[in-house]
């Protein structure tokens, strides 16, 4: 481009700028080599001049920034527009004064094209970048860059180094900024024969944030896979510069000696087309390796397993897949014997790795493991692994695992929200009601891959008009019970349950006007420091009943879990096999078994939640009608009755054991000797309390 040709460029940046006509400036100056002719200089001047009046965006700084490492003519006007430039490429938390000392950017010593590398560094730093610096000959991994004190923190990387806080105009000056991946163990690792040089170099080009010079790479080898070399045998190995690339030489994936090195190699083999399928000879060598793999190397490299195994998919025949894997199955943490009873730190990696590589585990997950396994995982994993596996378990058998595990995650309950429609499952869909999701989110904290689903989900009970009603929908009505678990989520903000309400009572009529009766200020005040007593929220009383009537509904509901839910399991998977559901009736009757035992045990564990038992052998009798007493009650028509009042659980009419939660009990309950009171328009006194019969305290306390 002559000058002519440059002044019209220019003319028509400042008149109408545009990213083509940035795009043309910035290969005209690096064609123009460093650092820029005087004459160029000279041209770019106007322009610098009409952008120091202006406001610059990200891409008129970025031709800045080009200049600068192009060699522009040092002035003070540019200098000044440069110091724009870059707080305007740096992100907000970048734009301090430590950090602009660090980059030199108004200092007249450091020259242009040095602050220009500067930027491309300090650019390219990430927290998890791998970095070498050259001047230190030390290998490190990124922790954070602190703007307030212009340091960086540095851990070591894969065995080499310390961590250590270093000055950020120390590490900028020259550092080598690598995006982090599998293949960089191979730059550090020494063990064995180290990478061969021509793909240590390829290696460190592709992965290169910044532009790397054969000193740098020379250091980067000493202090890395070369590290063991003495001087003599490091100059025969660099100075092969046309040996093959290829890792290991014609070493094949599946005989890699380590998760880093087969995975490295299936990679390369990948980019190099070769996508064939493994034979029985390559299958038996990958099994004994898995074999051979120490559990504390599984654990440790849980990730890089996770994506090895993803990879095997295309590479091993179906029929070969589970032989090959089977000597994980007691090893990879993201495969636990029961899902169920595992910490969810040890099923991280499902919700760590990519999302490509989750979907090739779970397609691996599926043909190694039965379905039932597969359902197990997925009331404990992540929501990123969800859609992968839920593709191939029933909607039945999720649910059944639910039901028996007693396992709900807010990922889980997100997932089935979510898949409503496209599963059209009745039975998952039951799983979403408020008590459940109000029980999630008030539980206690969790992994950070399990909060994204948290979030969400409590977004949803907030915002979502659909989610609100759907969830009154499935409270029946049950005004009262809603409010109640809603005084319970103290993990909402008064101002949330406020607005909470408020969008609940537009959908129910009946939620509106229990609130309004009182039960809204009772919401508004749990969890809330209060003084005056009166104002304190109700209390939710127990149900007191006797440790018979306890052991027996405790016995009920683990009849339900340990024997009847296995049972209707078993019925389901025989009447699966009988095919057309439409005309199932096993099938349908199967399922409604299913839906009975899961309300109950639903009812069971809320009765159980709530129950106080009482020993009636230590209940003492005066002239109080009390739980555990015998009353004589003598009505106003002359007819004279008998009973055990008890508790909640208790009532049998053919004994004469009164419930003091029937209506009868509530009357007479805490009543003295020769008080009366009304039964509907019928009147009664209490004639009499004594002790309950022996041998009735006696089967009662039993």
């Amino acid at each position: 481009m002559d000058k002519s040709a440059l002044d019209v460029l220019l003319t028509n940046i400042i008149d109408k700028p545009g990213l083509a006509l940035f795009d043309n400036l910035k290969k005209f100056m690096l064609d123009c080599g460093s650092p820029l002719p005087a004459d160029v200089s000279a041209q770019l001047e106007v322009l610098w001049e009409a952008w120091s009046n202006e406001s610059l965006d990200t891409a008129q700084a970025e031709v800045c920034i080009s200049a600068a490492e192009c060699g522009a003519a040092d002035t003070p006007v540019f200098r000044k527009l440069l110091v724009n430039a870059i707080k305007a490429i740096l992100p907000n938390n970048l734009g301090h004064n430590p950090i602009m000392r660090s980059l030199g950017v108004r200092d007249e010593k450091t020259a242009l094209p040095e602050v220009g590398m500067r930027v491309r560094r300090l650019l390219a730093l990430r927290s998890g970048s791998v970095i070498f610096l050259p001047a230190a000959g030390r290998w490190g991994a990124v922790l954070s860059v602190d703007p307030i004190n212009g340091t960086v923190a540095v851990s070591g990387f894969r065995g080499t180094g310390s961590s250590a806080s270093l000055s950020l105009e120390q590490v900028i000056r020259d550092v080598v900024v690598l995006t982090q991946d599998l293949e960089l163990d191979l730059l550090v690792r020494a063990e064995g024969v180290p990478v061969p040089a021509a793909r240590f170099r390829e290696i460190v080009q592709r992965r290169a944030r910044v532009s790397v010079n054969e000193a740098q790479m020379r250091a980067m080898a000493v202090a890395g896979c070369a590290r063991k070399m003495n001087p003599t045998a490091f100059e025969a190995y660099w100075s092969a510069k046309n040996a093959t690339a290829a890792v290991g030489g014609t070493r094949k994936s599946w005989q890699g000696r380590s998760i880093q090195e087969v995975n490295v190699l299936l990679d390369s083999e990948s980019k190099a087309g070769d996508t064939s399928i493994y034979d029985s000879e390559a299958c038996e060598t990958l099994k004994s390796f898995f074999t051979r793999l120490r559990p504390d190397a599984a654990v440790r490299d849980g990730k890089m397993l996770a994506e090895l195994v993803g990879k095997l998919t295309d590479r091993c025949k179906a029929e070969d897949l589970h032989a090959v894997l089977e000597p994980l199955m007691t090893k990879a943490p993201f495969w636990p014997s029961d899902p169920g009873r595992v910490p969810l730190t040890s099923l991280s990696v499902w919700g760590e790795i990519p999302a490509k590589s989750i979907e090739n585990l779970a397609k691996v997950t599926a043909q190694a493991f039965n379905e039932e396994y597969i359902a197990k995982c997925m009331i404990c994993l992540p929501l990123k692994a969800l859609n992968g596996l839920g593709a191939m378990v029933s909607d039945e058998l999720l649910f059944d695992v639910v039901c028996e595990h007693k396992g709900l995650s807010a990922d889980f309950l997100l997932w089935t929200w979510k898949n409503r429609k496209k599963r059209n499952s009745e039975e998952l869909i039951t799983l979403v009601t408020v008590e459940n999701v109000c029980r999630i989110l008030g539980g206690s904290d969790v992994p950070k891959a399990w909060t994204p689903a948290r979030r969400e989900l409590r977004n949803l009970l907030l915002d979502n008009a659909e989610f609100q009603k759907h969830i009154l929908a499935a409270a029946d009505e049950n005004a009262m019970m809603f409010a109640s678990v809603l005084q319970g989520a103290l993990f909402l903000s008064t101002s949330e349950r406020q607005s909470l309400m408020v969008k609940l009572s537009r959908s129910s009529k009946m939620l509106q006007e229990y609130l309004e009766s009182g039960a809204g200020q009772r919401i508004l005040k749990a969890g809330v420091g209060v003084t005056d007593e009166a104002d304190a929220p109700e209390e939710v009383q127990p149900d007191y009943t006797s440790v018979q009537s306890q052991k027996r509904l405790a016995q009920e509901l683990d009849d339900i879990i340990n024997i009847h839910v296995p049972e209707n399991r078993e019925a389901l998977k025989t009447a699966r096999a009988h095919g057309d559901f439409r005309e199932n009736s096993e099938f349908d009757a199967a399922k409604e078994r299913r839906n009975q035992l899961s309300r109950r045990r639903s009812e069971l564990e809320r009765i159980l939640a709530m129950i106080q038992p009482v020993i009636m052998a230590h209940v003492t009798a005066g002239n109080t009608a009390v739980i555990g007493t015998e009353i004589d009650l003598e009505y106003a028509d002359g007819a004279k009755e008998t009973y055990s009042l008890l508790g909640a659980w208790d009532g049998n009419p053919e004994r004469k054991f009164l419930s003091y939660k029937t209506r009868l009990g509530e009357a007479v309950l805490n009543r003295k000797v020769g008080d009366s009171f009304k039964i509907g328009d019928r009147g009664c006194k209490l004639t009499a309390v004594r002790p309950l019969p022996a041998e009735l305290i006696a089967e009662l306390d039993a």
